[in-house]
């Protein structure tokens, strides 16, 4: 570069994809470019999930924890969980990872395969713990489940694994 030109500064690159570029040459971190959201995430309740779960069997690193039974609702579904479902907890650089597999029968006799995976540790500001909930059916009437994006947080019922899951829109 000749003495008598001035580098680029950021406002001064406006060729398509030169951004990142010039930014990086001035010392822009790149993250700093892209803090703003272009869009608000909203949610809506879908259901509180509670299940029962008998004693933890040690497996090693994974722990498995029988699902025996629970209850599901909202103001689109609602019934019962069947026994036979497990949660495989495997602890993993301080957290636990979450693996669940159950069955929700509805009160209008539909069954829906749900599953979901999440992560459990403490934080300074108390337990965090999320899941990222699946659903499967073939029911016709519940097939806009098989469609939807949910996330769970966990929420305190005595005895009960429980959760307020939110569909994601």
């Amino acid at each position: 570069m000749k003495s008598d030109q001035k580098s680029p500064s950021t406002r001064q690159v406006s060729k398509p994809g030169t951004t990142a570029i010039a930014a990086a040459a001035t010392g822009v971190d790149q993250m700093a470019l892209a803090q703003t959201a272009a869009s608000e995430l909203e949610s809506a309740f879908l259901m509180e999930l509670s299940l029962d779960v008998a004693d933890q069997l040690d497996a090693g690193n994974t722990s498995i924890a029988p699902v025996t039974g629970g209850t599901f609702g909202g103001s689109r579904l609602h019934g019962t969980v069947r026994n036979g479902g497990a949660d495989w907890i495997t602890q993993v650089s301080g957290h636990s990872s979450l693996d669940v597999r159950i069955t929700l029968d509805t009160d209008d006799d539909e069954i829906i395969y749900m599953s979901y995976t999440g992560v459990v540790h403490r934080a300074d500001s108390g337990l965090y713990w999320r899941v990222r909930p699946i659903f499967q059916t073939a029911s016709e009437k519940y097939d806009w489940l098989n469609h939807i994006v949910c996330i769970g947080k966990s929420k305190k019922i005595s005895g009960k694994v429980a959760y307020d899951v939110f569909e994601i829109l």
